[in-house]
């Protein structure tokens, strides 16, 4: 039976459907790795969080980024910052201990990666959201898709 280490809210939801849609696709990714490691299956795991949370979350940064800098949105920089941090702390701390260290080891980057996404959204990620509803901004983009 599949079980979810991170379960989607309408909590979550900034009103930017590519957006939603794009976090719906990481929050599946994280329940899919955790069930990949109850299943045993830890190579799989991993090569599922390098491609999809490392390869994806880059390209969903890039697209969010690349609409705020088009519509001027004023907390840019510091949104940018908090991905280029993410980015930087799980290829320097995550990876490798994920790729080392134990089980555990995974485990505790998998939660360090719920937590972070799910604050992310719920802050910053819902704030440009108000942001744009509050200017009448509709942003009419497609979601980016899964390599």
């Amino acid at each position: 039976m599949k079980k979810e280490i991170i379960k989607w809210s309408k909590d979550f939801e900034t009103g930017i459907k590519a957006f939603d849609d794009e976090h719906k696709i990481l929050v599946k990714t994280l329940n899919d790795i955790y069930n990949l490691l109850n299943e045993g299956k830890r190579d799989e795991a991993k090569e599922l969080l390098k491609r999809r949370v490392v390869n994806y979350a880059a390209k969903h940064f890039k697209h969010e980024e690349e609409v705020m800098e088009k519509y001027g949105y004023p907390d840019l920089e510091r949104h940018r910052k908090t991905h280029e941090i993410f980015v930087k702390t799980v290829i320097e701390k995550l990876l490798p201990k994920i790729e080392e260290g134990s089980e555990n080891d995974f485990r505790s980057a998998l939660s360090f990666l719920v937590g972070w996404l799910t604050m992310h959204i719920a802050k910053p990620d819902k704030k440009y959201g108000e942001w744009f509803k509050e200017k009448g901004i509709v942003i009419e983009d497609e979601a980016v898709k899964i390599d």
